[in-house]
């Protein structure tokens, strides 16, 4: 599908799936609006697009988890562009570890970050999208299936998983699609945060999911029409089929000494 002149907004930008999806996006021909915090990272993404063929690309340096800065943001874009084509809501972050050893302060900025950023862009953003616009918010396997020590994000990516399917069914009537993606863990800056000092993904990152491959799904999803693209992991499938059949099994699997000795390592 080409997207010579439309006008495409990303969050989180500066790296990983954000930045993949920009120069996917830029291969199109797209007009791109990248949205991150860290400038310097910013504009490599800008100049990475710009060579790979985007009609245009302005940054904006933006805390999406700042409702003001948000909507300021929004209205800059608004007042350039006029009107939007398609929403990628990708910013957020994680924090892995027992909700008794994590304070309140950080749940809360999971939920301001990684929900509350989708929907104040969405919000803001909305009025200017018209049929054939497309919003894609980007969740993950933890916001599918409940794991253990990721309390915080779990709900803040389940969160975002509930608020596409119930805006997917308010906006068909408007001829705007909602897509959402839940990935795996992923080869990106995620892992970064020092709460995951010993987490299995960090150690094996082989076993992790490309960000380019992220980017694809989300490409096709549009071209597709389709509401939910998840990791096509076998595991992570079967766990999902699992929980929704077979809740017990799943619950008894997540006790096990198996589980507990992964989280532990």
């Amino acid at each position: 599908m080409a997207f010579d002149g439309k006008t495409v907004v990303i969050t989180g930008t500066s790296s990983g799936i954000g930045r993949e999806t920009a120069e996917a996006f830029a291969e199109r021909g797209a007009r791109l609006v990248l949205i991150g915090r860290n400038v310097t990272r910013l504009n490599e993404t800008k100049k990475a697009c710009l060579e790979k063929g985007a009609l245009e690309a302005v940054v904006f340096r933006c805390d999406v988890s700042d409702y003001a800065l948000a909507k300021k943001t929004c209205a800059q874009i608004k007042k350039k562009f006029g009107s939007v084509d398609v929403l990628v809501n990708n910013a957020g972050y994680g924090i892995y570890g027992a909700l008794r050893d994590t304070e309140i302060k950080d749940i809360e900025g999971l939920m301001r970050t990684n929900y509350f950023g989708t929907v104040y862009f969405t919000k803001e953003l909305l009025p200017t999208m018209g049929r054939g616009s497309h919003i894609v918010n980007i969740s993950s396997m933890a916001g599918k299936l409940p794991l253990t020590n990721y309390s915080g994000y779990c709900a803040s990516k389940f969160a975002i998983w509930a608020f596409s399917e119930s805006i997917y069914h308010e906006l068909k009537w408007d001829g705007i699609d909602v897509h959402v993606i839940c990935p795996s863990a992923t080869r990106t800056h995620f892992f970064d945060n020092e709460s995951f000092a010993m987490h299995p993904h960090r150690r094996q990152p082989e076993r992790m999911a490309d960000p380019k491959e992220v980017a694809g799904w989300i490409m096709d999803a549009i071209e597709r029409g389709r509401l939910e693209t998840v990791s096509p992991s076998l595991k992570e499938y079967i766990a999902v089929f699992l929980l929704a059949n077979v809740p017990w099994l799943y619950h008894r699997i997540m006790q096990s000494r198996y589980v507990k000795r992964q989280i532990q390592r």
